[in-house]
Parts: C-alpha cells; structure tokens; sequence
C-alpha cells in the first residue's frame, strides 16, 4: 500500500538513500553538465546543497545506483566515456539531438562524426533524438530529418532509442506510427499527452518520468503516468535539469532520484520497493550490461 510522506519524512528517506537497501536506476543524466556546475561551483565558492549531500563521484560508486549518461551531440562520446569507463554499473548513449540543426555542419557530416565516435567507443543506446518546437531549433523540416536519420542508425546498429519531444506531440504520433522500433527505446521525461503516451506503449517503448512528476501544477502528467504499467515504466532525474519538490529551483542530481521514486510510489499506490524493483528490471532488460563491459 501507499504513503504519503511529509516533507520531513521525504528529505528523511532521501538523506539515507544509501543504506536503505533499494536499488535506484536513473535512466537519463548529463554527468558533463553536473561537472561543469560543479567546478563552477567550487571556483566561486557556493555551496550547493545537492553537492553537499553526496558527490558526484560517490554516488556512481554506489552499489545502490546505476544509471545512464545521455549523448546529446556528435561529438561528445569521446570525453564522456573517458570520465565515466570505470563505473561498471552506468550505461552510456550516443546521439544528436534536436538542437543540433543549429550547428554549422550539415547532418550528414554530424552523422559520420557520430558513427565515427560509436566505432571508437560502444554504447547501449542511441539518444537523445527528437523533435522541440518549445526552442525552435533549426526548420521543422530539418528536426524530422534528423530524427529519422538518428532512428535510421539505431536499426542499423540493432540499438534501442531514448527519445526528447517537447511541444511536438502530433508530429512525433506520425513518425512513431509509420517507424517500427525494432530494439525498443525510452520516451525520456515525459511530458505529452496520454494520446501520445499510448502511441508510444503500443510501438514498444518504455516511458520515462522525471522530477516534473512532483510539481504542483502537473496532475495530467501524474494522471498519466498512472496508466503506465508497471513494466513500461522507468524513473529519471535528467540532471543537472528539473529537480524535484523541494529542490526546484536548484541544479539536479541523481542523489535525488529516491524523491522521484517517492511520489511514483504515491502515484501508484503501490511501495517504493516495488517502483524500484519494476524500474531496475525494466532496465536491464532494455539495456543488458553496458556495452564497453562486452569487447
């Protein structure tokens, strides 16, 4: 059965996160940013309560935490896999992102530097790619042309997708029902309607949800992710990005992930043992072991 938890009793269940025995999965961070706020952080001197609490460092060590670092460029695998190839229990991906229709290079050459750093460094996923018209990055044409080259490259690769869709819902419908999704993906902080939410269960992809789950405004999104099933279901923190009550505000870690797995709990009337033991298997299943750990 469910709880609901206090305020106190959240910050209590998140302050001992790391001998509480459960297993907790963050399927989406940026490990670059975080260091970057970090660094940043350390040379003017703030404190930052999330890097008090637990560093960056620590938490990937933790037998309680595995997780995945997300590509968002062609040319960022490189230095991510160098900084993250000793965590045997983090997942990398590789991909480019809606964004990147700003660049100078035509998608083409970004397309063969990806490939190029894929090659050189393996990865278990291809993300993130999709398609945000809240920035309007490049031409709408350009997005979808990039997207479908992106989902292209994960058939030819046998890979899953992690896809990013933001103000794109009816467009993202039509490019999911006329692809097949071969090796599955992760809808990524999900933040669509349920329309496109049963688009993407019927297409095989498991759909995730961030911090944004525990903001007062968002009952729709509660709504939906109460009609996910248990095992469709995954739990990010899309670092350093979207914190989570009460941290809004703040930059993001996945040291609060268990806040994340608090209110799905809420949400599903159901324990948080349960949402992590579901989020864990969802997981690997979908992933496996991290790919550098098979050469």
């Amino acid at each position: 059965m469910s709880k609901k938890y206090t305020k106190e009793k959240r910050l209590q269940i998140l302050e001992n996160s790391t001998v509480n025995n459960l297993l907790y999965t963050d399927t989406h961070f940026h490990y670059s940013s975080m260091i970057q706020i970090s660094k940043k952080n350390i040379e003017e001197q703030t404190s930052e309560e999330w890097l008090e609490k637990k560093s960056i460092e620590n938490l990937l060590n933790s037998c309680n935490f595995q997780g995945m670092d997300i590509g968002t460029n062609c040319d960022d695998l490189e230095l991510r896999y160098r900084a993250l190839e000793k965590y045997t229990n983090i997942h990398l991906s590789a991909g480019i992102g809606p964004w990147a229709t700003d660049r100078e290079e035509s998608i083409q050459e970004q397309n063969t530097i990806l490939r190029n750093n894929i090659n050189k460094y393996p990865v278990s996923a291809i993300g993130e790619i999709g398609l945000d018209n809240y920035w309007h990055y490049g031409t709408v044409k350009l997005q979808e042309e990039l997207f479908n080259t992106q989902l292209d490259l994960a058939e030819e690769l046998d890979l899953p997708i992690i896809i990013h869709s933001r103000d794109a819902d009816s467009q993202m419908i039509d490019i999911l029902k006329n692809r097949e999704i071969k090796k599955g993906g992760i809808f990524h902080c999900f933040s669509s309607n349920i329309e496109l939410a049963k688009v993407a269960l019927e297409k095989g992809l498991l759909i995730s949800f961030a911090g944004t789950i525990t903001y007062n405004k968002n009952q729709e999104l509660r709504d939906t992710l109460a009609i996910v099933p248990l095992n469709r279901l995954l739990l990010e923190t899309d670092s350093p990005y979207l914190p989570p009550e009460p941290y809004r505000g703040k930059h993001n870690s996945p040291s609060l992930i268990p806040l994340v797995y608090l209110k799905a709990s809420e949400i599903n009337k159901c324990s948080i043992e349960l949402i992590s033991k579901a989020v864990s298997m969802n997981f690997l299943n979908l992933l496996g072991n991290p790919k550098r750990l098979e050469k």
